[in-house]
């Protein structure tokens, strides 16, 4: 396992460009959306736990609100969800998001669910384009200095007709944007490389990572923020003290947020106002976090 991941380090440092740097990411409000795959959001654990961990000395503050099911390109498919609701669209929850957190810099991984898992077709493919393109004014609108674009992870399939051909597409438009204070890190081809090399896919369902997936998205985007982790299994990572505690905070906040900013899935769940009580426990979570990466008890609240 270790001499795999080893592999992939070594593949990651020759195809991944610098799409900024750790000061992108330091002090700053950081704000991460995408679909199911952020939700579930190990990747983002990943992330948080390898930043704190190998620069203690630095201060970060990441917020993951992704949303299953979630697109740019507000298309659906006939029966979404067994006919129970369409596809939710960021645009319905982006402006309370902006207005709410604030960010400073946003990571954005869509285009998974963009395409609806049908063959690649001009009028979906620019329903995706003038969606990211909304994303990008919509943003800098509200104040973002920086947006990172995340291409979509691989369809991982080998069936006929398949969809990573969509998402290939998509992909690489991404990679051919100029736009000022927007970066593009390239986790399409980077996944499709990786997957190139191994007998066993990254996703049993074709589209979710497993924890291998979810580590191989962390260490391309630290990668693209001039980041090198160290190669490690995601068990000893899951098993790490600090990690148990980022991945408990992620999870907390997403609830806190979501509830505060509000969104429409399945069911339309109005902004409320923030929990005290659920505040005060995401605090704690962060002395505890602070001490782990110090070594020195956690202070007092």
């Amino acid at each position: 396992m270790k001499s795999i991941l080893t592999a992939i380090l070594c593949l990651l440092s020759s195809i991944i460009a610098p799409a900024g740097t750790i000061d992108d990411l330091t002090g700053k409000r950081v704000l991460i959306l995408g679909d199911s795959i952020t939700q579930g959001g190990a990747y983002v654990s990943f992330t948080s736990h390898y930043l704190h961990q190998l620069h203690p000395e630095k201060p970060f503050q990441i917020l993951s609100l992704g949303l299953a099911s979630e697109t740019l390109s507000g298309l659906s498919e006939d029966g979404h969800a067994g006919g129970a609701f369409p596809r939710p669209c960021l645009f319905e929850r982006l402006p309370r998001i902006l207005a709410r957190t604030r960010p400073e810099v946003i990571i954005a991984c869509y285009g998974m669910n963009d395409g609806i898992f049908q063959p690649l077709d001009e009028s979906r493919f620019a329903a995706f384009r003038s969606g990211v393109q909304r994303l990008i004014s919509e943003t800098h609108a509200a104040g973002v200095t920086r947006l990172f674009l995340v291409t979509p992870p691989i369809y991982d399939s080998n069936e006929q007709g398949n969809y990573d051909a969509v998402l290939s597409a998509y992909a690489h438009w991404e990679t051919t944007l100029k736009e000022n204070d927007v970066e593009v890190i390239d986790l399409h081809s980077v996944m499709l490389k990786a997957r190139s090399s191994r007998t066993s896919p990254f996703s049993t369902d074709h589209v979710h990572p497993g924890d291998e997936g979810h580590l191989l998205m962390a260490t391309t985007i630290l990668k693209a923020f001039g980041i090198t982790p160290p190669s490690e299994t995601p068990e000893k990572i899951r098993s790490s003290p600090l990690f148990q505690q980022i991945d408990l905070l992620r999870r907390k906040e997403w609830d806190v947020w979501m509830n505060h900013t509000g969104y429409t899935r399945e069911r339309t769940v109005h902004p409320q106002p923030l929990d005290g009580k659920a505040s005060r426990e995401t605090e704690d979570i962060r002395r505890k976090i602070a001490s782990l990466r110090t070594g020195k008890p956690a202070a007092s609240p």
